[in-house]
C-alpha cells in the first residue's frame, strides 16, 4: 500500500474534483476550454490535424459565467455592514479584513461568486505568527499582530473531518494547500506546501469522541534530497491559541450527510455549458465545411505534378481554367457545387434553444426571452430566482458571522455584533408601483416620514447615505421667510413639527 503524504486528497475532495475541474476551465474562457480535450471530444476516424485544428478553433460563449456574476451581484447591491454592537476594533479590521487592503463586502462578493460556482468554499481567520505570549493591546499593535481573513478556494482545501464533540460539530483536521511562488534569482519557482491544522482525539471503548485536544498547526514543504528523493518537511508549527480550528464553511449546495460533498445548484448549468460548447463549435465546422462552393471537373484530365500526383486546380480572380476537347469532339466543364445551408439552420437553431435552457437552469429567465414575458410571469420569474439567490445570501451571513467569532475569540472579545448581508431581493420587481402605496399611506397619515424614507431607502429610490436631518434643514431653508421676524421664526417651527410629524 502507498504511503499517503500531505497533499493526498480526501474521498470528499475526490467525490466533487471532476465538477471543480470542469468549473474552473469553464471561468477560465476560451482558451481554457480550447485546452481541454476532454470538452471537446475527437470524431470516430478524425485524423490528428484536422481535430487539432477544429478543436483550436472552436467557439466558446461563456454564458454560464455572465449566469454566476449576475447571480452573485444580487446581494451586493447594498454593501456588507456591521451593526452597531461591533467593537471597534472589529470595524476596524472590516476595513482591511484579509490585510491585503479588502473590505468586507470585497471579500464576502469573492467569497459569494467563487461558493455558487463551486457549491462551497472557505474562510480561514488566522493571525499573525509569533507573537510573543501575553502580549498586550498596545504591543500587538506596534508589532502589526492581528486576526485576518484567507479565503480558501475548494480545490486548494485537500481535506475537511469534523466530529461532534459537546453537541457541536467541530473540525478536527483540516489540510490545505498552500503552494507559494519563491523568486530564485531573475526567475520564480513553486514551493509545493501543505498546512495541517490537527486535534488530538480521545475515544471510548465503543470507539465514540469524548473530546478533542488544543488545535495545532504545521506547514509542511516538499523539498528534495541529494539522492533525489522527495520528501515533506516542517517548515513552521505551533498551537492555535483560541484552541479551535478557526475554519469556517460557505455552502451553496446541500450537503450530503456528515460528509464534506455538495450537491452542486448549478451542476446541470455546467454541463448544459459544455454541450452548447460543443454545439456552438461543431456550428461554426459545419459552416467552414459548407459555406464555400466547392468546384467540379467533369470530364477533365487533371494536370500530374513531376511525382504523378494531380496538381492542385488554382481558383479565384487571375486564374483561367481549360477544359479542351477530346479526339471526339467532346470537352468538359467546370462548374460550383453550392451545398444546402438548411442543416446549418438546424444547427444554428438547436445552439439558440440550448442557449436559452441555460440561462434558464442559470435562473436568468429574464434574460433569454424578456420580450415574450408578460409582467405577471416576469414577476414569478424573477422571485423564482430570487428564493435560491436568498437562501444562498442568508448562508453567506450566517459564514460572516461565525467567522466574525472566530474574529472575536482571537481578540478575547466577547462578539455580538450582527452581519447585514442584502437579501430582501423582492423589493426590485415592484418599486415603483409598491412606493406609490408607501406615499399614500404617508399621506393618509397611517405611517410617519421615517418609515417612508426607510422604504424609499430599502427600494432603492433613495441612496444608503440619504440623512434624513440633513435633508430636513435643507427643506427648513427652502422656506421663504426674514429669520429675523418672530412670526416667520413661528412659522419654520411650525413646518418643522409638521414634517417630523
Amino acid at each position: 500500500m502507498t504511503e499517503q503524504q500531505p497533499n493526498s486528497t480526501s474521498s470528499d475532495y475526490d467525490a466533487m474534483s471532476s465538477y471543480w475541474t470542469m468549473v474552473s476551465t469553464i471561468l477560465a474562457g476560451a482558451n481554457a476550454m480550447r485546452a481541454a480535450k476532454a470538452y471537446l471530444p475527437k470524431f470516430p476516424n478524425e485524423t490528428e490535424n484536422d481535430y487539432e485544428f477544429r478543436r483550436k478553433n472552436s467557439k466558446f460563449t461563456n454564458i454560464f459565467r455572465d449566469i454566476v456574476e449576475n447571480l452573485a451581484a444580487k446581494p451586493f447591491a447594498k454593501e456588507v455592514a456591521l451593526s452597531d454592537k461591533a467593537s471597534d476594533r472589529i470595524k476596524t479590521l472590516t476595513e482591511n479584513i484579509t490585510g491585503q487592503g479588502d473590505h468586507l463586502n470585497v471579500f464576502a462578493a469573492n467569497c459569494f461568486f467563487h461558493g455558487i460556482s463551486y457549491a462551497i468554499d472557505w474562510i480561514l481567520v488566522d493571525y499573525t505568527k509569533n507573537v510573543p505570549a501575553n502580549a498586550t493591546i498596545a504591543l500587538e499593535q506596534e508589532i502589526g499582530a492581528r486576526p485576518y481573513w484567507v479565503r480558501v478556494p475548494a480545490q486548494n482545501l485537500l481535506a475537511a473531518y469534523s466530529e461532534m464533540i459537546g453537541g457541536v460539530e467541530t473540525f478536527v483536521h483540516v489540510r490545505i494547500k498552500e503552494d507559494a511562488k519563491v523568486r530564485e534569482g531573475y526567475g520564480e519557482k513553486t514551493v509545493e506546501r501543505v498546512r495541517v491544522l490537527n486535534r488530538e482525539l480521545a475515544r471510548d471503548e465503543k470507539g465514540e469522541v469524548v473530546s478533542a485536544a488544543d488545535a495545532t498547526w504545521e506547514v509542511l514543504e516538499k523539498q528534495t534530497e541529494a539522492t533525489g528523493k522527495e520528501t515533506w518537511v516542517p517548515v513552521g508549527s505551533g498551537p492555535i491559541t483560541i484552541k479551535v480550528i478557526p475554519l469556517v464553511p460557505f455552502l451553496t449546495g446541500r450537503r450530503l450527510g456528515h460528509s464534506w460533498q455538495v450537491v452542486p445548484p448549478l451542476q446541470d448549468a455546467a454541463d448544459l455549458q459544455i454541450e452548447h460548447y460543443q454545439q456552438e463549435s461543431g456550428l461554426k465546422y459545419a459552416k467552414e465545411l459548407t459555406c464555400f462552393p466547392m468546384l467540379a471537373g467533369n470530364g477533365v484530365t487533371p494536370a500530374e505534378g513531376p511525382d504523378g500526383k494531380p496538381m492542385a486546380v488554382p481558383v479565384g480572380p487571375k486564374s483561367v481554367l481549360y477544359a479542351p476537347a477530346n479526339g471526339e469532339g467532346k470537352h468538359g466543364e467546370w462548374k460550383f457545387i453550392e451545398p444546402s445551408a438548411e442543416s446549418l439552420k438546424f444547427l444554428a437553431g438547436d445552439v439558440k434553444e440550448t442557449g436559452q435552457q441555460l440561462r434558464e437552469l442559470g435562473r436568468q429567465p429574464l434574460t433569454a426571452q424578456t420580450g415574450n414575458l408578460t409582467v405577471v410571469t416576469t414577476a414569478f420569474a424573477a422571485q423564482k430566482g430570487n428564493s435560491a439567490i436568498q437562501a444562498w445570501a442568508f448562508n453567506l451571513k450566517d459564514a460572516l458571522e461565525n467567522a466574525m467569532r472566530l474574529t472575536a475569540l482571537w481578540l478575547n472579545e466577547t462578539n455580538e455584533a450582527e452581519v447585514t448581508v442584502h437579501t430582501d431581493f423582492d423589493v426590485e420587481t415592484d418599486s415603483v408601483d409598491a412606493m406609490k402605496v408607501v406615499l399614500e399611506m404617508k399621506k393618509d397619515s397611517l405611517i410617519s416620514r421615517d418609515a417612508t424614507i426607510s422604504e424609499a431607502k430599502r427600494r432603492n429610490i433613495l441612496s444608503p447615505e440619504y440623512e434624513a436631518e440633513d435633508d430636513m434643514e435643507l427643506i427648513l431653508g427652502e422656506i421663504p421667510g426674514d429669520d429675523n421676524n418672530d412670526d416667520a421664526t413661528g412659522a419654520i417651527s411650525l413646518r418643522r413639527n409638521s414634517i417630523s410629524a
